[in-house]
């Protein structure tokens, strides 16, 4: 029989089954379905038993004890700080623990004697006396105290800055985190602590505009001129995925401009809208971002005898420097980091900066000295395509070989396939024009010679190779140099430089070696030295 079916046989509540089974009160059961008529006759005399241990054990935590138990049966509001004190008095047993919590007998608190009720109501009282109490403390705190934030506006002050000054111990801050009013009325008298609060205070250029009573034009001239720096940025996000830096300024040295000697503020507040500013002839034009940053990679190159390359991400809006490294791979990014905050004119956009780390700073360094005279070659292959009837195989059909230095072309010869293209088609070839081609095994020599002694590019990295093996052994000859990895400039596993499906081999072989020139000039602006390094 099952739980269900168990719990009417012994005349107990389906729970108790359950909790006699945790208890061990219940055996196990010995059927796949539930127990055996044997089990249940043998527990049938044992019900009255079984009932009784469950409700000596039965337990519950302290706020349901209080809530379901004892404020009912002790006729006041008992609460969970009540349950602990009671059973200290030794009026009630802990039969358990859930989850770090004790569990008080819920039949000891069912049969609670007059002695434990009269205890409990004085625990009970006790406790609302103290809580009483306490509350009448916290009113009277309330009526001479305030939050921070009303604190905070009765200082005329920001919440964080009242926090920083807390944090100096000027003021502390009391029960409920609030704030004494008299304390606070100390502040406010207190001129030059205001004034410093106030000054600290950081405020953005529209804010500063407002400060100085000028435009925002005006601004942008009292900037560039170098008369106020930032105290610090803070990022904001344009548009979808492009973050910038804002500038933040101390009030105090916006309120400081005004004291600037030979500066005609008076006539620069007066200008009609959309006339030029009175500053404009003030101030020397400042070099814009792109022309600091421009300057430092510039000065790179100078100081390391390197080419550095200094492009701006359109997409982003952000900057990325990267340079050609020795063998040793210097110099580092972390020394060039490092000469970069050292320089205040650059340094201030060092987080619109990317410093090295760059992919295609990686694929330049790489591609450079395939460009070298006899550095290498870039080597494409077009194949007859998957066999479609027996006997067939995917031959090569078509190879190119371009010079990477000079773009000449080394080798453009199409192949004729032990097997006929048949139903396969070809761009641009045909069963007749390939009748009249030399087979592999008199391509293979030509492949070997032009390609020996620099680095093969292979236009489809892996593929090239295969087909070349493949042809190579139905032919019976040898690799020799194409058959080892250190002849190929991209190992197998790489993405192809440039996508020539579909094109001849040689126009694959032009295209990805025009790539490879591209590649190796890097992105954005180059510099190269201008004078001689500190050791040249």
């Amino acid at each position: 029989m099952n739980s269900t079916q168990l719990a009417d046989e012994l005349g107990l509540p389906m729970w108790m089954v359950k909790r006699a089974q945790e208890l061990g009160l219940v055996p196990a059961r010995d059927k796949p379905r539930g127990w055996s008529r044997a089990v249940a006759d043998e527990l049938a005399p044992r019900a009255q038993e079984i009932r009784e241990a469950i409700e000596d054990r039965e337990g519950l935590g302290a706020h349901r004890l209080a809530e379901e138990v004892l404020s009912e049966s002790a006729g006041c509001t008992v609460k969970s700080a009540d349950i602990p004190a009671l059973a200290e008095l030794g009026f009630l047993r802990i039969v358990g623990s859930y989850n770090g919590f004790a569990l008080y007998s819920v039949k000891d608190a069912r049969a609670l004697s007059d002695a434990g009720r009269a205890s409990l109501a004085e625990v009970v009282r006790a406790r609302e006396e103290a809580d009483a109490r306490r509350e009448a403390e916290w009113q009277a705190w309330a009526a001479v105290s305030m939050k921070p934030a009303d604190a905070a506006d009765r200082l005329a002050w920001r919440v964080a800055e009242l926090e920083k000054i807390a944090a100096e111990g000027v003021i502390s801050a009391g029960r409920g985190g609030r704030y004494a009013t008299a304390d606070l009325d100390a502040l406010a008298a207190d001129e030059k602590l205001c004034e410093r609060v106030v000054g600290d205070r950081l405020i953005g250029s529209d804010a500063a505009c407002g400060l100085l009573e000028i435009r925002s034009t005006d601004w942008k001239y009292v900037l560039d001129a170098g008369w106020i720096t930032p105290q610090t940025y803070v990022e904001s996000k344009v548009g979808r995925s492009r973050w910038i830096d804002v500038p933040l300024f101390a009030t105090r040295d916006v309120e400081a401009l005004r004291d600037l000697p030979g500066v005609p503020w008076e006539e620069v507040r007066g200008v009609r809208p959309g006339a030029p500013s009175p500053l404009r002839e003030l101030v020397s034009r400042q070099p814009s971002r792109g022309e600091l940053i421009h300057a430092f990679a510039g000065g790179l190159a100078d100081r390391h005898q390197v080419e550095v390359w200094a492009h701006h991400d359109e997409r982003t809006g952000a900057w990325e420097l990267d340079w050609v490294r020795d063998s040793e791979g210097a110099p580092a990014a972390d020394a060039i980091a490092a000469e970069l905050r050292a320089e205040p004119a650059v340094a201030r956009f060092q987080a619109e900066i990317r410093v090295g780390g760059t992919l295609w700073g990686r694929r330049a360094r790489w591609a450079r000295p395939l460009l070298e005279d006899g550095a290498g070659v870039v080597l494409c292959t077009r194949t007859s395509g998957p066999p479609t009837a027996a006997g067939e195989a995917d031959e090569i059909v078509d190879i190119a070989v371009v010079d990477i230095a000079t773009g000449t072309v080394l080798l453009d010869r199409l192949v004729r396939p032990l097997s006929p293209l048949g139903s396969r088609r070809l761009q641009g070839v045909t069963d007749q024009d390939l009748e009249k081609s030399p087979p592999w095994v008199k391509v293979l020599p030509m492949v070997r010679r032009v390609t020996r002694g620099g680095l093969i590019v292979p236009c489809r990295p892996g593929w090239d190779l295969r087909c070349i093996t493949a042809d190579t052994e139905r032919a019976g000859k040898r690799l020799m140099h194409l058959g080892s990895s250190a002849s190929w400039a991209l190992p197998p596993e790489e993405r192809p430089l440039e996508s020539v499906a579909g094109w001849s081999a040689r126009r694959g072989a032009e295209s990805v070696r025009e790539v490879l020139v591209r590649v190796a000039r890097g992105r954005g602006r180059t510099h190269v030295p201008q004078s001689p390094g500190p050791h040249g």
